[in-house]
């Protein structure tokens, strides 16, 4: 008589990549396009690469636009990080928008 273990449940594919989310930080270039994606689903501004740069070892990113963009980027600075924050993970996520 054999005995025949029971098959293990196949794990989830997206589960597989979850714990590397929290440990490892997203390159600087990530973190520029997803800021310039974000920015312009929550306000409708379009920003080009040149215009954006961020930071790693501070986690700060730096706007060349108009002073009025700029205040209104910072009105929406929480919501924006929190986009961000979900997309990239709490250890790749800017800190501050300057």
């Amino acid at each position: 008589m054999e005995k025949y273990s029971t098959p293990k449940p196949m794990k989830r594919l997206g589960g597989l990549f979850a714990k590397y989310k929290d440990h490892f930080k997203a390159p600087q270039a990530s973190v520029e396009k997803e800021f310039i994606a974000v920015v312009k689903e929550a306000t409708g501004f379009e920003l080009k690469p040149e215009q954006v740069s961020y930071t790693v070892s501070t986690r700060t990113i730096s706007l060349q636009i108009p002073g009025l963009l700029k205040n209104e980027l910072r009105f929406k600075q929480d919501m924006i990080l929190e986009r961000l924050s979900k997309r990239l993970g709490k250890t790749s996520c800017p800190k501050l928008i300057l």
